[in-house]
C-alpha cells in the first residue's frame, strides 16, 4: 500500500549540543507546515581505475546531502497572550535564523500615559514610563490613541528610538498624534547582526509512517512572502523555510496529528508603508540570502562539521502599482540611496495582528510592467547590516 502524502508531519526542538540530537515531541512540538520536500542527494566521485577495456567502474558514493523545505503560513501565535520564551515553534526556526526573540509580555506603561510634547506626523516622545535607552522600542509597536478606531489603526511602527524618548515612526501619519500612547505586549522576532551563532534545530518528519530523525540543521533558505489577497484571487502570507543538515536515524512510527489553528490572517485592510508612504501592490518578500557550509573534520563520521552559517544579504522584493513623478518617484529614491523604512501589517484584533517591517532599506532601480491591466513595477530594496533590520512582530 501507498504512503499517503498528506499523512506528513514535522516536529522540531531547539538543539543546543551540536551533534547531539534532541527528540522533538509528537505531541507538543509537531506544527502544521506545507509543500514539504526532503531531498536526500548522493555525493559521488569518479573511479578513474583503468579496467583494461571501455568500460568504466561505476562511481564511488562518499556521502550524502539532506535538505528540508517546507512552508509556514505566518500566524500569531494561539492563546491570547504573549507565549512563553520558545514556545512559539515558528518562532524557533527564526531564532536558528539568527532572528533574536523579544517578549513583551506586559504593557508598558500598564494602563495608557499621555504623549510627551510637540509630536509631528512621523514622530512622538513616549511619556514618563517609556525607558530612555536608546533602540529598545526599534522595530516594535505602539499604539497611539488618536490615530484610529481599531485596535489595528491605531498600532504603528518604531523605526527609531532615542535616550530622549523619540520613537520616529515608519508611516507618516494624518495629523499629529493627540492622547494616550501604550507599548502593547507584544512578541517580536528581530534580526541580530551579532557574531554569536544561533542554535541549530533538531526534527523529526513523517511520511505516513515512516519517521525520519534530523540532527544540526541550519536554516539554509529563509524567505518572508506577503502576498495581498484581492476580491479577485487571494494566497496566503508564508515562511518559506529551507534547512541544511544530517539523518540521525529512522524508524516506522504512525504519523502523528497536527493540531488545527484556525484561519491565517490575510493581507489586506492593513498597511503597507514605503519611504513614508502608504502604497498599493501585490506583493512584498523578504529573503534573509542565508548561506551555509559545513567544514571538512576527518574525525566526523561523515568528514564533515555540522553546517554553519557563514553568510546573509537580506533583499526586499516589492511589486507595486506605478505612480506618476509627485506622489511616488521611485527612479529618485534610488539615485539618492538614502535608507527608507519598509512596513507592513494586517489583521484585527489582539492576538491576529501580523506586522513585519524594516527600519531602513535602500532602493534599487525598478521597471514598469505595462503588460496587464494596471501598470506595475516591480524592483528590489536592499537591506544594510543594521542591529533589528528585520523584525516580525505580533501584539496582544
Amino acid at each position: 500500500m501507498g504512503l499517503k502524502a498528506n499523512k506528513t508531519a514535522l516536529a522540531l526542538a531547539q538543539q543546543p549540543i551540536i551533534d547531539t540530537f534532541v527528540q522533538p515531541s509528537a505531541s507538543t512540538e509537531v506544527m502544521p507546515v506545507s509543500n514539504v520536500n526532503l531531498n536526500i542527494q548522493g555525493v559521488t566521485v569518479q573511479n578513474e581505475e583503468y579496467t583494461g577495456s571501455i568500460h568504466r567502474n561505476g562511481n564511488e558514493v562518499i556521502g550524502k546531502n539532506v535538505t528540508l523545505s517546507f512552508n509556514v503560513y505566518l500566524r500569531p501565535p494561539a492563546g491570547g497572550a504573549v507565549p512563553g520564551a520558545n514556545a512559539f515553534l515558528p518562532g524557533r526556526i527564526l531564532q536558528a535564523a539568527k532572528f533574536t526573540e523579544n517578549r513583551v509580555s506586559t504593557a508598558i506603561p500598564a494602563a495608557p500615559e499621555a504623549i510627551g510634547a510637540n509630536p509631528t506626523t512621523s514622530a512622538v516622545t513616549l511619556g514618563a514610563t517609556a525607558a530612555a535607552t536608546a533602540s529598545l522600542y526599534k522595530g516594535l509597536l505602539v499604539s497611539l490613541a488618536s490615530i484610529g478606531a481599531t485596535y489595528a489603526q491605531r498600532l504603528t511602527a518604531i523605526r527609531s528610538y532615542t535616550a530622549g524618548k523619540l520613537a520616529t515612526l515608519m508611516e507618516t501619519l494624518a495629523a499629529a498624534p493627540t492622547g494616550n500612547y501604550q507599548i502593547v505586549p507584544q512578541l517580536a522576532y528581530q534580526r541580530s547582526i551579532s557574531e554569536t551563532d544561533p542554535d541549530p534545530l533538531s526534527q523529526s518528519i513523517w511520511l505516513d509512517g515512516l519517521r525520519f530523525d534530523l540532527v544540526n540543521m541550519r536554516v539554509s533558505g529563509l524567505r518572508i512572502n506577503l502576498p495581498v489577497s484581492t476580491r479577485q484571487q487571494g494566497a496566503l502570507p508564508m515562511l518559506e523555510v529551507t534547512m541544511t543538515g544530517t539523518i540521525q536515524a529512522t524508524a516506522d512510527e504512525a504519523t502523528p496529528a497536527i493540531p488545527a489553528l484556525g484561519a491565517v490572517p490575510k493581507f489586506r485592510d492593513g498597511d503597507l508603508w514605503i519611504a513614508g508612504k502608504a502604497v498599493g501592490g501585490s506583493s512584498l518578500i523578504i529573503d534573509l540570502g542565508l548561506r551555509t557550509a559545513a567544514p571538512p573534520n576527518p574525525n566526523k563520521p561523515d568528514g564533515s562539521d555540522a553546517e554553519e552559517l557563514v553568510e546573509s544579504r537580506t533583499t526586499i522584493t516589492a511589486d507595486l502599482q506605478k505612480y506618476r513623478k509627485a506622489q511616488f518617484d521611485t527612479m529618485a529614491l534610488a539615485d539618492a540611496q538614502a535608507q527608507h523604512a519598509v512596513w507592513a501589517q494586517y489583521g484585527y484584533g489582539p492576538g491576529a495582528v501580523v506586522s513585519v517591517n524594516v527600519p531602513d532599506a535602500r532602493f534599487n532601480y525598478r521597471s514598469p510592467n505595462i503588460g496587464q491591466d494596471h501598470v506595475t513595477e516591480a524592483g528590489d530594496l536592499f537591506v544594510d547590516a543594521f542591529d533589528r533590520n528585520v523584525s516580525i512582530v505580533f501584539p496582544f
